[in-house]
């Protein structure tokens, strides 16, 4: 995969939704036995795909139903690209599992994505994300990381050709920044509908993926990821080099 050649450390931001009650459920169930495993295939659509991960044996396969959420969230991705201000999105990586953190459903993040040839920034969802069939709250997601991947490649670029970092690496580790921080303006990336619906953090547009997490631990296991400093290269495409360079430009006026 070409890329522009920088590495940079980031922070991964996420979004989480505060879902006590289905936490409590799924404290009250015993865990499915990690003796009965088997391994999910990974499957590919353009820009998004399904890693591979490991899944209890239940009576009700959910193998199916993820690739078929992959193939949803491929098509709410190409909606995306298609009123947005630029045509290329970042990747997406969905991941046969369940995030929590601190009875925290975590719904997506920005990271680094292990590849054949090396880690590259993109987004990141769990099976639930992908398993949503409210349109909006999973368009609303995937824009909400969208920002934060924007935001990274514009530090990237402007600083790249501003030569403010040496050496080819940004480090945002020490800059104090905060989630908001590190987003971009949505009304100067995505169409009218997706800036005025953007969410935050903590959002109740994303009460539908959390509400019908409930059942689903019989299916995926549920793991805290790593949350943390990440490294990895970014690949960053020709229009959106474009139109990072173009609001800069406008600014600069």
């Amino acid at each position: 995969m070409p890329t522009n050649g920088l590495s940079w450390y980031f922070l991964e931001c996420f979004v989480g939704e505060n879902w006590l009650a289905a936490g409590t459920a799924l404290s009250q169930k015993p865990p499915p036995k990690r003796g009965l495993m088997k391994t999910v295939s990974p499957t590919r659509y353009d820009g998004v795909w399904l890693a591979g991960g490991r899944l209890p044996i239940s009576a009700d396969p959910p193998l199916s139903r993820l690739v078929k959420g992959v193939e949803r969230v491929a098509s709410i991705r190409t909606e995306i690209a298609l009123t947005a201000k630029v045509a290329t999105m970042p990747p997406v990586e969905v991941v046969p599992y369940i995030w929590t953190r601190e009875r925290v459903l975590i719904c997506g993040r920005v990271t680094a994505l292990r590849q054949s040839d090396g880690a590259y920034f993109g987004v990141q969802i769990p099976a639930p994300t992908a398993l949503c069939t409210d349109h909006a709250a999973v368009r609303a997601l995937l824009v909400h990381e969208f920002a934060h991947w924007f935001y990274i490649a514009t530090r990237v670029v402007n600083g790249s050709e501003s030569r403010e970092k040496e050496g080819g690496t940004l480090d945002l580790r020490n800059e104090g920044l905060v989630e908001s921080d590190t987003q971009i303006n949505a009304r100067d990336w995505f169409g009218e509908e997706d800036a005025r619906r953007f969410i935050q953090h903590g959002d109740s547009t994303t009460r539908s993926i959390s509400s019908q997490v409930v059942g689903l631990e019989e299916h995926f296991y549920v793991v805290s990821p790593r949350l943390g400093d990440t490294v990895g290269n970014i690949d960053i495409s020709d229009d959106v080099k474009a139109h990072i360079r173009s609001l800069r430009t406008q600014r600069a006026h």
